[in-house]
């Protein structure tokens, strides 16, 4: 009778961490998958940086090469009045824009961006690591809680430090990680399908699923 008491006690037992552990995972796959998406969503900002500054490049080497084609032109026509009101409001332009370009710091914004890509990238594996210890069985209720409250705090601060980002990078991220494109409304809302996608495939709920986005 003891040994049947002692057993249903550990049969209790074991079913409240099989119970608080499922629980716990899918609160952690959905901040799983939030990391993901802010993730995916610094690095396309850095990429849409990274193409203006191109072409504000190429803008600078085609008014600097006017700049320099009129003074020459100068040389040779020098009595065309012309020419040297044309040079001068091309300069003028181009400083104008060199103004610019140093009051926005495109460069630095974009750095900000991967800094802040590399950092939801290595939370992105932690989370991960901490999946993979759930569903194997390798860790303990209270080393669970401890880790989960850590990401979550991380990814608070992470947030806090990020560069702003916009609609244009969010549904571009959309784009990329959803099969479905951009939905409205549903951002940072996940399916278990969805999340299986952003984990191999040892680490999904549903192994059916071999299409990973990672």
């Amino acid at each position: 009778m003891v040994n049947g008491k002692k057993f249903m006690e550990q049969d209790l037992q074991s079913n409240r961490k099989k119970l608080f552990n499922q629980e716990n995972l899918s609160i952690i796959r959905q901040s799983f998958a939030n990391t993901v998406f802010t993730h995916k969503v610094q690095e396309v900002a850095a990429e849409f940086k990274e193409k203006k500054i191109f072409y504000i490049k190429i803008l600078n080497i085609i008014l600097v090469s006017l700049v320099l084609f009129l003074i020459v032109l100068q040389s040779f026509y020098s009595n065309i009045i012309f020419l040297y009101f044309i040079s001068s409001v091309i300069a003028i332009i181009e400083i104008i824009f060199l103004i610019t370009q140093l009051t926005f710091g495109l460069d630095k914004q974009m750095l900000m961006h991967k800094n802040s890509a590399l950092k939801y990238m290595g939370l992105r594996d932690c989370y991960r690591s901490l999946i993979a210890d759930i569903m194997e069985g390798n860790i303990t209720n209270r080393n669970l809680k401890e880790r989960r409250d850590r990401l979550q705090h991380e990814y608070q601060i992470i947030s806090e430090l990020a560069p702003q980002t916009g609609p244009q990078e969010y549904k571009e991220t959309q784009k990329r990680l959803n099969k479905k494109g951009v939905v409205k409304g549903e951002d940072f809302t996940w399916s278990d399908e969805e999340i299986d996608r952003f984990l191999p495939e040892d680490l999904r709920l549903n192994t059916n699923n071999n299409n990973s986005e990672l």
